[in-house]
């Protein structure tokens, strides 16, 4: 409800093939920043094709792509300084001209995929929380069970983001594929569900409205 959309402002975790960050870009959002570890330049050039190709079919001019959309890498939990800055220069002027009021944090965050692996919940975490929009901003997390570790793991991710970081859920949803999405070798029938959990900070707007 206090929400605008398209949002000013999206990042994306763990881009890979980046199909929610084009989405977002179809969308209309002022900006999307797509980001994902660094392992190699081939990595990022593939991104950059894909986005020309589809901003091309989408009538998404060269200069209108340079000020939508940015590429950086970014190992989480690690250097968000440096992030940050990125996420600052990006946002400086509206495309309006005007000076953004939130520079330096996002207004909608999204990592799809990326908490199978407990391991990496905290680094996840601390640059989620170091990013989104303190007030209005929403941080979307979509998930299937890999069957590597047991679910409760994957869903400690959760609990760690509310108690730890005062990232709380304020909304969720089950998808359920009865075919398709198995697993090589996989036989459990949850490995066809897909999960999404919208997080807000604990202070923001949205929690506000719920606890109230």
């Amino acid at each position: 409800r206090k929400f605008s959309w398209p949002p000013k402002t999206c990042l994306e975790f763990g881009a890979g093939a980046a199909l929610p960050s084009l989405a977002l870009l179809h969308a209309g959002a002022q900006k999307v920043v797509f980001t994902d570890r660094y392992v190699n330049e081939q990595t990022f050039d593939a991104l950059k094709l894909s986005i020309e190709k589809n901003a091309l079919a989408w009538n998404i001019g060269e200069e209108e792509i340079g000020r939508r959309t940015a590429i950086a890498g970014h190992t989480w939990g690690e250097e968000i300084e440096i992030l940050l800055k990125a996420v600052a220069a990006s946002e400086t002027n509206d495309a309006d001209g005007s000076e953004n009021e939130n520079a330096q944090h996002v207004d909608l965050l999204i990592a799809s995929d990326c908490i199978y692996n407990p391991t990496y919940h905290a680094a996840l975490l601390q640059s989620a929380s170091a990013l989104i929009e303190p007030s209005t901003g929403f941080f979307i997390v979509g998930y299937s069970l890999h069957g590597n570790v047991p679910t409760s793991h994957v869903e400690r991710f959760f609990t760690e983001a509310k108690q730890e970081y005062g990232l709380e859920v304020v909304h969720e949803l089950v998808v359920e594929y009865s075919e398709g999405q198995m697993g090589i070798g996989s036989v459990d029938e949850e490995r066809g569900n897909v999960y999404m959990k919208i997080l807000a900070c604990r202070d923001s707007v949205h929690c506000k409205d719920i606890n109230s």
